[in-house]
């Protein structure tokens, strides 16, 4: 004797279903709020651009190459602000200038870039730390982009040897020879910051040492 089989689900099956699909969903919502509230949090998108802002000056300076033809050179000096530019907060009056081609893709070339940092100043006050990208050796328009929009200064130096002995430069011009590595420092205006961006500011603010001995 052969019994039927039994087809649809009981009335309590069914209640045990909808109770846990309705924990999941509550569960889901709940997630959902928290990710949607710490996206909308102030400085939370000012911090993650921050923190690419770094990452991207890392990989370009740490990818910087020379050529044996001499015409991918090195060059880092400093840059005499004027004397009605937007006051910062740093003692030194001068902002660094920095070029050199890398190896490393960016937004005109996968590999082969000609980087130009430096800060954007006319006789209305600062406009921030921008790079100016250009193919190297390759066609193409250049393309600026803003680094910090907010920086109102720039500072580098350069870690060479002199006389067998590491010292710290403030400028280093060559063809022929990297130095062995470089610190940036992004610098921020406390007095006119917006409270939101604080965190940001106080992230791209501190100097990096980026080593280039390697690629000498």
């Amino acid at each position: 004797m052969t019994t039927a089989r039994r087809q649809g689900m009981t009335l309590m099956e069914v209640v045990v279903a909808l109770a846990i699909a309705g924990t999941a969903l509550a569960a889901g919502a709940a997630a959902l709020g928290f990710l949607v509230d710490q996206h909308s949090r102030p400085g939370i998108q000012d911090v993650a651009a921050a923190s690419a802002v770094r990452t991207t000056l890392r990989d370009w300076t740490s990818h910087a190459r020379l050529t044996t033809e001499g015409d991918a050179e090195f060059r880092g000096t400093p840059v005499r602000r004027a004397l009605n530019a937007f006051p910062i907060a740093t003692h030194d009056s001068a902002d660094a200038e920095l070029t050199f081609v890398t190896t490393a893709p960016t937004d005109v070339a996968m590999a082969g870039t000609q980087v130009r940092i430096h800060m954007q100043r006319d006789s209305g006050g600062v406009h921030g730390l921008v790079a100016e990208l250009t193919p190297f050796r390759a066609r193409g328009a250049p393309v600026t982009i803003t680094l910090a929009p907010d920086a109102t200064g720039f500072q580098s130096r350069y870690l060479g040897s002199l006389f067998g002995n590491r010292v710290w430069q403030n400028s280093w011009i060559s063809t022929s020879v990297l130095p062995v590595a470089i610190e940036l420092r992004v610098l921020f205006d406390p007095a006119t910051a917006d409270p939101a961006s604080a965190a940001a500011h106080a992230l791209i603010a501190v100097p990096m040492t980026i080593p280039l001995g390697a690629l000498r």
